[in-house]
């Protein structure tokens, strides 16, 4: 009942929703695109299925993110990541760091409606949730779809607990449906405690905004900035606010009275400032520059507007001292690390309720000036520029941040061990002769001995053979039961070149591209075999060699070899059906639909196998073309065989009846 009503008040402010995001497209007309992902109303590549999904709500915490996003890339290439927000300055900061490596979308509404079209199109395997961004209708929806949700570099005020504690009545579901939440400190801790996280799932691993360092790309790149301001007193205004811009620029002119070389350069904390700002250093006199139309600071301006996104550590090179803004007003402030890494000194106003054990630590050792006006933010600025002040300070600042850092590699190794553990297993060992992937749960440390018959021959594990346009062999490595199957080709061609296969990239071999399928359709919860390892062998020039290992499915007969010796009933044909929309509903093109490929358990389960050269595809007739294929292969059987239990008008509707539910 209670997330009934929140669901209906949703849907009540939802047209709300959207007049402000008209009104927010006045100043930047990207609020007034993709709207259909608001709604989840956009088409998703069916690729994406079986995703990880990982929510960075705004800039903020799309930084944070960036070290932890690097190395689950990093670790985990071949799985697939999602990245949402909710600004389009966070979505354009995504696309800026890591290009076509992830896709990118907007989180939607949440509205019942919207919730179940977006977990209905990713089908993702986990969602990780960055900081506290927490919708009770998607953690609902998301826990009954049984996909685990963890809860990343968490951070919760005493004021926002307070806030939790109000919606005790919406809110208490929401805490025990997290499958992991990795706080930054024990302050958190204490707070998501009395608000309901169970104490097995909660664990203190720091905050990730720590673990941020300076990339050789980005000392390169400052390099060539500070030729343009050798001799200059250069300072930092960074994630400014309206309440701030005006201070500032006011600072910088008392600044000039003493250093008329001095610059500042001013980086706005939204883009649809950028105008406004300009315009208010134009008003005060002072020269301005644009970032967007300079590759260098004009050694004639006083004031350099850094209208960009994503270059807060190129301006931390440049600037001896910086000012972190949304400080000045009652804001909460921003995170003053990522220029402390880039080497500059840090002043703040008071107001820095978002950050406050960051900024406690920081204030202990000496490692930020208080300023509260232009003539504090003059002197802290005079001050930080001499030598010895500087030097004292940054030591300071640096050993602060090296204190703390080391959270990344613990979050993300206890998120993947909570949510991954299934792809997570599956490694890839590539060398000059081909490429191997392999599921090291299995077979723990892969060789191409493993994909020849001679070597289970020698570990006596061959259970048996089938043959067909080639042999398939059994092997039995205790309670396991595997299967071998080399590639080979048919038809005309098959009888000139029996196994050789034109040169192509790795990951689309025949073996290798079943392997992934295979993967992703287990992760998607489709009835198939687990694939344990396939080879891509390097042969010719132009051709290569191919095998897979897939585990056998226990007590699975296929239906051809039912059909010889008993007829199905009709909840069985209907079994066989649902598998089928099942994988269609998924948009699996299955090349190869016969009654060979579908089999039958011991507990009247149905199975779907062999899916060499297949692939998702867009909607479309080839469904009913995979349909008729079946059919085909059905009524063929039934011509060849004397004994063959089926019948058209009888069984065939019954699947068609599965297949149309």
């Amino acid at each position: 009942m209670r997330l009934w009503l929140y669901g209906m008040l949703l849907r009540l402010v939802t047209p709300a929703v959207f007049v402000w995001l008209w009104l927010r497209g006045k100043k930047d007309a990207r609020y007034r695109q993709n709207w259909s992902e608001r709604l989840a109303l956009n088409s998703v590549d069916k690729k994406l299925q079986g995703c990880l999904v990982i929510h960075s709500v705004s800039v903020g915490e799309t930084l944070a993110a960036k070290r932890l996003i690097e190395q689950l890339l990093h670790q985990k290439p071949e799985q697939k990541v999602v990245i949402t927000c909710m600004t389009p300055t966070a979505r354009a900061l995504i696309h800026q760091h890591f290009g076509d490596s992830v896709s990118c979308r907007y989180w939607p509404i949440d509205t019942p409606g919207a919730v179940k079209r977006f977990v209905r199109k990713l089908k993702p395997r986990a969602v990780w949730i960055m900081e506290t961004e927490l919708w009770p209708q998607m953690l609902n929806h998301l826990s009954r779809a049984k996909i685990p949700v963890c809860l990343l570099n968490a951070r919760l005020s005493g004021r926002s607990g307070r806030g939790y504690r109000r919606f005790h009545w919406l809110m208490k579901p929401v805490w025990k449906q997290l499958a992991l939440v990795s706080v930054q400190n024990k302050e958190t801790s204490r707070r998501m405690k009395i608000l309901g996280v169970p104490r097995n799932r909660l664990f203190v691993d720091g905050n990730l905004k720590y673990d941020i360092e300076l990339s050789g790309n980005d000392v390169d790149k400052a390099r060539l900035w500070k030729q343009s301001c050798l001799e200059r007193s250069v300072w930092l205004a960074s994630s400014s606010h309206p309440g701030e811009h005006e201070v500032l620029i006011e600072a910088h002119k008392l600044i000039q009275e003493e250093q008329p070389d001095a610059c500042l350069i001013i980086a706005p904390r939204h883009p649809e400032q950028f105008e406004n700002v300009a315009e208010l250093i134009q008003q005060s006199g002072l020269k301005l520059a644009r970032r967007s139309e300079h590759n260098a600071i004009p050694k004639d301006c006083d004031v350099f507007l850094a209208n960009s996104m994503g270059e807060m550590m190129l301006w931390g090179q440049l600037a001896s001292v910086t000012f972190v803004g949304g400080s000045l007003i009652e804001r909460g402030g921003h995170n003053p690390l990522e220029v402390i890494a880039a080497g500059s000194n840090v002043m703040s106003g008071l107001h820095v309720f978002n950050f406050p054990q960051v900024y406690a630590e920081l204030s202990k050792v000496g490692a930020v000036r208080w300023v509260e006006s232009a003539e504090e933010i003059k002197q802290a600025v005079s001050l930080l520029q001499q030598t010895a002040v500087m030097t004292t300070q940054h030591e300071a600042a640096k050993s602060v941040l090296q204190t703390h850092q080391g959270a990344t590699l613990r979050i993300i190794k206890r998120a993947l061990e909570c949510t991954l553990t299934g792809s997570g297993m599956i490694k890839t060992e590539q060398s000059p002769q081909g490429l191997i992937r392999y599921d090291s749960d299995i077979i723990e440390k892969i060789e191409d001995k493993h994909f020849t018959t001679q070597y289970w021959q020698q570990q006596k594990a061959i259970a048996g053979n089938s043959t067909g346009r080639a042999t398939v062999w059994f092997i039995q490595q205790g309670d396991l039961g595997l299967l071998l199957r080399h590639y080979y080709r048919g038809g005309l061609v098959g009888k000139i070149n029996k196994d050789r296969f034109l040169r192509e990239p790795a990951q689309r071999s025949r073996a290798i591209h079943e392997f992934d399928l295979l993967s992703k359709l287990r992760e998607l919860g489709l009835p198939v075999p687990r694939p344990v390892a396939a080879r891509m062998e390097k042969t010719a020039v132009f051709s290569y060699k191919a095998d897979i290992l897939v585990e056998v499915i226990p007590g699975a007969i296929d239906v051809y070899r039912l059909l010889r010796e008993k007829q199905l009933s009709a909840e069985l044909w209907q079994k066989l059906g649902g598998v089928i929309k099942q994988l269609h509903d998924t948009g699996v093109y299955h090349s190869d639909l016969n009654c060979h490929n579908l089999m039958l358990d011991d507990n009247d389960k149905a199975w779907i196998v062999d899916f060499d050269k297949c692939d998702f595809r867009e909607s479309g007739d080839w469904k009913e073309a995979n349909i008729q294929r079946l059919l085909r292969s059905l009524r063929k059987e039934k011509e060849k065989n004397a004994t063959f239990y089926w019948k058209e008008s009888r069984d065939w509707p019954e699947l068609l009846t599965g297949y149309r539910r």
